[in-house]
């Protein structure tokens, strides 16, 4: 009972912006929480269908035990309807969804044949859940990316990994990069050389490189701001909201240990594994990882919580009636804009911030969203209103990579050459880079906008400027990822 009421505790939690999927499903208090995070997932999958055949069957007006809650009704529908052994609890709930288990099996058969997924007459139930998994499935993305590995040259070498990596009782042999990987093979990453690339389903959890830290699994173009930021060895780096710290620790394989870092992180939960201090520095290198959509991530089910809140609060539409979007549908367009707007300002503001620090020579600004108006949008209002600072070269952004900015999107098409994308084609999470670089002509101390100025973002939306930092209402914001590398 308790994964239970704890997945529909989650459900509740996501709906109010709360935490993550992830980061709900994985905290402390939550028990068993393989199954759990399994239980929601899939529940997040089938929401609409679940929704649909809880409001048909009417479940919580039957049984005011369930104290009208929907989110407890649905993962128990979820199991009751699709998984193999059914609900898997004792005590009085389980009774309570199987007196509806007709009902609710009947319903399923019908939102199938609505959707038309083919369920001939007499089909068991089995067959039915099947047939209907299998759509729902078909619509989500799916996208089989390889299992990187960053080898930690803080504590080992790559060679020295990948001679273990061989070594191993279920051998892993290296392959050529590029090649076709099968089950038991690795290769050596092209771009990032202490990146290894083994097959999507390998699991390192057990492996003793892991757990001593030695390897370190982090998807490829997450590797990239730290890569291309580069900092010099001797460097102090402050890196800020940096949990879980993976391009923390990537920064400090990069100095080779021979400077200081110092990692902070605004949620007190996450900030446990780090440590914090330092109030001024002079710094020349920053690396910013601001809050964004998040809409590169593959296999990303928080996007449907949004989805299905916006929906379900639309009265069910009679069939045969209605074309075109719903009311649902569209809201939900309208509110996915205004948070990419809102994301947009709030990172073009961390940046020109980052720009007012009198010694910074470099910055790089980076989010794992696939959308323009967090990438190529942004990267061009911050050109328009700070002269001071330029796109870095492609021969110092990855040059031998080939998926480079969207032409089209605010930049010419000399600098949308300049950034990185990354997506699923590349074998990858969506990912953006860019690389500002002060001027050569511009003064250390000239980092803002002298006198306050109007400009256009987005092509039409008008703000003001003062110093180079962005004027305008703040909305709710996510944490912020930031990067500093501060020269001694």
């Amino acid at each position: 009972m308790e994964d239970y009421t704890t997945a529909a505790d989650i459900l509740a939690k996501l709906r109010q912006k709360k935490g993550s999927v992830k980061s709900l499903c994985l905290a402390p208090k939550v028990q068993n929480k393989k199954k759990v995070y399994a239980l929601v997932c899939q529940t997040l999958k089938c929401h609409s269908i679940l929704s649909d055949a809880l409001t048909r069957v009417d479940v919580l007006a039957h049984e005011p035990s369930l104290n009208n809650s929907r989110d407890l009704a649905l993962v128990l529908a979820h199991d009751l309807l699709f998984a193999r052994r059914g609900i898997l609890c004792g005590g009085w709930v389980k009774p309570v969804m199987m007196r509806h288990r007709t009902a609710l099996r009947a319903a399923l058969v019908a939102i199938a044949r609505e959707k038309g997924i083919e369920i001939a007459q007499g089909t068991g139930h089995a067959k039915v859940a099947a047939a209907v998994m299998a759509y729902v499935e078909g619509d989500q993305p799916s996208v089989p990316l390889p299992r990187y590995v960053r080898v930690n040259t803080l504590k080992t070498s790559v060679d020295v990994v990948i001679k273990q990596f061989d070594s191993l009782a279920q051998a892993h042999a290296l392959a050529s990069a590029g090649s076709a990987l099968e089950k038991g093979h690795f290769y050596q990453d092209p771009h990032l050389p202490s990146l290894l690339v083994f097959p999507p389903s390998t699991d390192f959890h057990l492996e003793p490189m892991y757990t001593h830290g030695e390897i370190i699994l982090q998807d490829k173009a997450s590797s990239f701001p730290a890569h291309i930021l580069s900092p010099p060895e001797g460097a102090h780096c402050i890196d800020g909201c940096a949990a879980p710290g993976n391009k923390t620790s990537h920064l400090s394989a990069i100095l080779n240990n021979s400077g200081h870092i110092t990692a902070y992180d605004l949620d007190s939960r996450r900030l446990e594994t780090l440590k914090t201090m330092t109030k001024k520095a002079g710094l020349t290198h920053i690396l910013l990882d601001p809050s964004c959509s998040g809409s590169g991530i593959v296999a990303r089910l928080d996007h449907l919580v949004d989805t299905e809140l916006v929906a379900e609060a639309e009265p069910r539409p009679k069939q045969g009636h209605g074309k075109g979007k719903s009311k649902g549908a569209a809201a939900t367009e309208e509110s996915e804009e205004d948070r990419l707007q809102a994301l947009a300002k709030f990172q073009i503001e961390c940046v020109l911030h980052a720009m007012k620090f009198p010694n910074v020579q470099s910055i790089t600004y980076s989010t794992c969203s696939i959308h323009p108006q967090e990438n190529e949008h942004v990267v061009a209002a911050i050109l328009a209103a700070q002269p001071s600072f330029t796109l870095a070269p492609r021969d110092r952004v990855l040059p031998t990579w080939t998926h480079r900015g969207d032409k089209g999107q605010g930049l010419s098409d000399e600098d949308a050459d300049k950034v990185v994308r990354a997506g699923p084609e590349d074998g990858t999470n969506g990912f953006f880079v860019a690389l500002f670089e002060r001027r050569a002509d511009a003064s250390a101390g000239a980092a803002g906008v002298q006198g306050a100025k109007k400009r256009k973002v987005d092509g039409g939306e008008t703000e003001d400027t003062a110093s180079g930092e962005v004027v305008a209402k703040k909305k709710k914001q996510k944490r912020v990822h930031k990067k500093l590398a501060i020269k001694k």
